[in-house]
């Protein structure tokens, strides 16, 4: 499994709109991709974040979607569109003991 970590600056004014909106429009858009197995969304009041945790079954699968996709998500989050302030990558590792 990989994760898909990403960070907004959100002000706390707009944190249930934007997640809302998010939930309507890039959840359900990233429903229909192989791979996607889902999301968490965390929001740290101190710091003015809305971090999103998407997990993937493979990298493979979550870098399958297509540009042109991702770009009619951005546009239809409207006003409330956030710039990613970080972006990160992890593989969740399973040891067997």
């Amino acid at each position: 499994m990989v994760i898909e970590w990403l960070r907004f600056k959100v002000p706390p004014e707009k944190w249930e709109e934007f997640i809302l909106r998010d939930e309507e429009v890039w959840t359900a858009g990233l429903r229909s991709f192989s791979g996607y197995l889902g999301k968490e969304v965390w929001v740290d009041a101190v710091e003015n974040e809305v971090v999103m945790l998407i997990r993937w079954k493979t990298r493979e699968q979550w870098k399958s979607v297509p540009q042109s996709t991702i770009d009619e998500l951005d546009a239809k989050m409207g006003d409330l569109q956030m710039p990613i302030a970080e972006s990160r990558e992890y593989q969740v590792r399973k040891f067997l003991h």
